[in-house]
């Protein structure tokens, strides 16, 4: 489990995610939504949703290395 300042940190870094990517983030980790429900949500393609959460795991992935 992460301290208070680790989730902040977190919590920063996913506020700084463009929106398209925000939203897979939020839907995936925050709703534990699967990819076919978070294409169904978001009206995209399935393999969309894998890159776009790709793409956001390596942003905030750098984001949070400066930390």
């Amino acid at each position: 489990m992460l301290d208070s300042a680790e989730q902040v940190s977190v919590r920063r870094a996913v506020a700084g995610l463009p929106e398209r990517e925000r939203a897979i983030v939020f839907l995936r980790y925050y709703q534990g939504l699967s990819y076919a429900e978070i294409a169904a949500v978001l009206g995209i393609p399935e393999p969309t949703v894998g890159t776009r959460l790709h793409r956001a795991r390596e942003k905030l992935r750098k984001k949070l290395d400066q930390f």
